[in-house]
């Protein structure tokens, strides 16, 4: 009996033994973080309106006005982002900021502020944009990388004018904010396990209006 005893011990403590070893690890998501910065152009099919502030000219005080512009615009710049892949194909782009300014010869605009007549200069308007978080799917095929995702963001739009007071102008500065949604399409080339050059499309679904332009980029990334 105690011979047998021993034995059942020993099997037991095998079989114990196994179990801890076989013992299968909670999963854990693999993340990794990403920089990437861009540079490109970029179109809007339509100005939005903007505000001017209030201000007094030779006339007369004006109170802050909504000012119409309208006409498309071409623009050029760069900026930078950071984000994160989980499992090597869910991409979360994170935030980020860019700067873009208008390139091209454009005519002054005819409009008007409460009443009074207001030129602006489409050929000084700037944009900032600040990307915001959003949801992405990313494939791997060798030194080829293809990349979509959807994300918001908030962009703020600046142009200078004037508004005509009697015989004179007073100098104005005109601006607009509003959130984006962006629709991005990216195929890159991996240089290096770490670094990748990519070109990007981004039409931005909503953008002080809806379909109201895209950008064209060429960005380097780097992360896994």
């Amino acid at each position: 009996m105690p011979r047998f005893a021993t034995s059942l011990a020993g099997a037991v403590g095998v079989l114990v033994g196994a179990a801890i070893v076989v013992r299968p690890e909670p999963a854990r998501a693999d993340i990794d973080f990403q920089l990437a910065g861009t540079t490109g152009a970029a179109w809007t099919r339509a100005l939005p309106t903007l505000r001017s502030s209030a201000l007094s000219t030779a006339a007369r005080e004006v109170p802050d006005a909504r000012i119409p512009v309208g006409g498309s615009l071409t623009w050029v710049g760069a900026g930078f982002e950071l984000g994160m892949t989980i499992d090597a194909h869910i991409v979360i782009p994170g935030i980020g900021v860019a700067a873009y300014g208008a390139v091209g010869s454009y005519d002054t605009v005819l409009t008007s502020a409460d009443g009074s007549i207001a030129t602006v200069r489409p050929w000084t308007t700037y944009r900032i944009d600040m990307p915001l978080p959003g949801i992405g799917y990313r494939v791997k095929e060798r030194r080829w990388m293809f990349q979509a995702d959807v994300r918001t963001g908030l962009s703020i739009m600046s142009m200078t004018g004037t508004i005509a007071g009697g015989s004179s102008e007073t100098e104005t500065s005109l601006t607009a904010i509003t959130g984006v949604l962006v629709a991005e399409v990216e195929a890159c080339r991996r240089l290096d396990p770490v670094t990748r050059v990519c070109v990007q499309v981004a039409p931005r679904i909503y953008d002080f209006g809806f379909m109201n332009g895209g950008t064209l980029g060429l960005r380097v990334e780097w992360g896994r």
